[in-house]
Parts: structure tokens; C-alpha cells; sequence
């Protein structure tokens, strides 16, 4: 079976839980423990995932993902060499280009167009990949502006790894180009409560945006790892049901769309598995994010995956 990753998004509500569940995961053979960044409405990931890194040895940590809209690359570069003092060659910098509303109109700001907060963060993941390999940087971007910048007193020799999260094609061409990961979402539009999105997971989408990020990262000369964020994970002993079930929900998908989608996970624990062995081997994507409330049953995905 090819290799196989699956990191664990959550968020902190308590100390006890939290540093439990970082144990939990490292110990479950997860690859990585990722913390949202959604500031107002939600904890902030870097006090979180230093609290992680004082139990844990292994487990990689991560932004999933800091919001480059709203956010300096300046402060987020060092937020996490920081981390990287204290989980040393573990830490993953996951960015986007944010979405929600309200995440502008609390600092004045009006939310800029999907293109304007593309190209936002393609100049933001230049600069930060730049300041955590040492350089110092000069921009005069459209929608950056650094002068002389540089990190100081904190580890900057390129050990943080990057991740690039989004849909719009210049956020996946920049993640071939830049990215150690490229995470691809399945979501489209945002809704008007600010804060969801319409699902995108048609066999067409999915392709169209593999071959964006292959043909951008052959150019390259590159392979980032392909990464899906996994919407939902359903355990039962009627794939065919619960795909039929699903798909009646999502607009202009088909039940083979819901079945064939790497945005969610489907089955028994053996056909889980399976599936993540055939996007392996058919779509190339090998690494995944699943939410909190999954960890029961990714346990013994994994279990299976390992046996393999």
C-alpha cells in the first residue's frame, strides 16, 4: 500500500483535553496535530501548539491554516520559528487566503475579492518561506510591503515545511511552485453566513485542479505532496447507501462524485482504507486532514493501513 499520511485538525477547549488528545494522536500513528486560525471566533494556534509540543516527540504541528488575509508574514514567520524552538524540525506552516467576513470587518477592513486575496497570499508565501530560510527580504508588491525584513534571534535555516491551502487557481499554482504541501479543500464559494462554503467534489473539479498543480509543479521541477481535507467521515456497512444519501445533499454531484471523492471517507474501516489506497495509486494524493471527532475511527484505519 502506498505510503498513506492523516494529521488531525482541532482546536483546544481545555488544557487536560488538549494535551490528551496530542498524546493521542502521536501515539495513534497520525502524522501531524493542526490548529485553525480564524481570529475572533476562534483560539489562536500558536499558544496551542506550543502547549503540544511539551508532550509530544515526534507528532508534526501545524497552522491549518493562518490566515494570510488579515495576518503579516513577518509576525506568522515568527510565530513559527518560535514553535520550531520548541518542536525542532516539526513544525508545518500551513497558509490561506481566508474567507470569512467578519475576520476584516473587526480590524476596518472590507473583504477583498477571491483574486485580490489570491495574489495576497502568493506574494505572503514568497516572504514567509524567505524569512525562515534567514534572507532578508525586500517586497514592493502589489499587496505586500516589506523592507529590509528579517528574523532575528530565532531559528531561520529552512526547517519549517509549508503548506498552501485553497482552490483558486493562483493559490494552487503558487502551492506547486512554493509548497511542501498543497492542500486541496473541496469548497467553493463561500455562503452568507461567512463562515461555509458550497461543496465542490465533482470528478471534474477534482481533476481539473490536479492537472493545474501537476503541470505548475513539473514546470517547477518539483513534487509537493498532494493533500486532501477531508469533509466527513462516515462509518457504515453501506457505502452505496450512504454515497446515494450524501450526494442527494450536494448540489450538481452525482453519487459516483460522493463515492469517488477524496473529500470524504465512506464505509467499513476496510473500505476506508481501500480507498485511501486507490487515490494513492489513481489521483496521486497521499496525505490527509480529518477533524477531531474522526480520531476514533481513523485509529483503526490506520491500524489497517500500517499491517499493509
Amino acid at each position: 500500500m502506498p505510503g498513506i499520511d492523516i494529521s488531525i485538525l482541532a482546536a483546544p477547549v481545555d488544557p487536560g483535553s488538549w494535551l490528551g488528545l496530542a498524546r493521542r494522536v502521536e501515539a495513534g500513528g497520525f502524522r501531524a496535530l493542526l490548529a485553525a486560525d480564524h481570529p475572533g471566533s476562534g483560539a489562536s494556534p500558536w499558544p496551542a501548539l506550543g502547549a503540544a509540543a511539551a508532550v509530544t516527540r515526534t507528532l508534526v504541528l501545524g497552522t491549518y491554516v493562518a490566515q494570510a488575509g488579515v495576518r503579516e508574514p513577518m509576525h506568522v514567520a515568527a510565530d513559527a520559528a518560535t514553535l520550531d524552538i520548541l518542536a525542532p524540525g516539526r513544525v508545518l506552516l500551513g497558509i490561506g487566503a481566508g474567507h470569512t467576513p467578519r475576520e476584516w470587518a473587526d480590524i476596518g477592513r472590507d473583504r477583498p475579492s477571491p483574486g485580490e486575496r489570491a495574489g495576497r497570499l502568493a506574494e505572503f508565501a514568497e516572504a514567509a518561506i524567505a524569512l525562515l530560510q534567514g534572507r532578508q527580504v525586500t517586497v514592493h508588491g502589489q499587496h505586500l510591503t516589506l523592507t529590509g525584513s528579517r528574523l532575528d534571534g530565532l531559528p531561520a535555516g529552512g526547517r519549517v515545511r509549508l503548506a498552501v491551502g485553497g482552490g483558486h487557481p493562483v493559490i494552487l499554482r503558487t502551492a506547486a511552485r512554493l509548497a511542501d504541501v498543497v492542500g486541496l479543500s473541496g469548497l467553493g464559494r463561500t455562503l452568507p453566513d461567512g463562515h461555509h462554503h458550497e461543496a465542490r467534489w465533482t470528478q471534474a473539479d477534482l481533476h481539473r485542479q490536479l492537472r493545474l498543480v501537476r503541470d505548475e509543479a513539473q514546470q517547477a521541477g518539483r513534487r509537493p505532496v498532494i493533500e486532501a481535507l477531508v469533509q466527513g467521515v462516515r462509518l457504515t456497512d453501506d457505502r452505496a447507501a450512504a454515497a446515494k444519501e450524501i450526494s442527494a445533499k450536494i448540489a450538481g454531484a452525482t453519487e459516483q462524485d460522493v463515492a469517488g471523492t477524496p473529500f470524504l471517507l465512506i464505509g467499513s474501516h476496510e473500505e476506508m482504507a481501500g480507498q485511501l489506497a486507490r487515490q494513492a495509486e489513481e489521483l496521486g494524493i497521499t496525505s490527509y486532514v480529518a477533524r477531531e471527532e474522526a480520531v476514533p475511527v481513523l485509529e483503526n484505519v490506520l491500524d489497517l493501513i500500517n499491517r499493509k
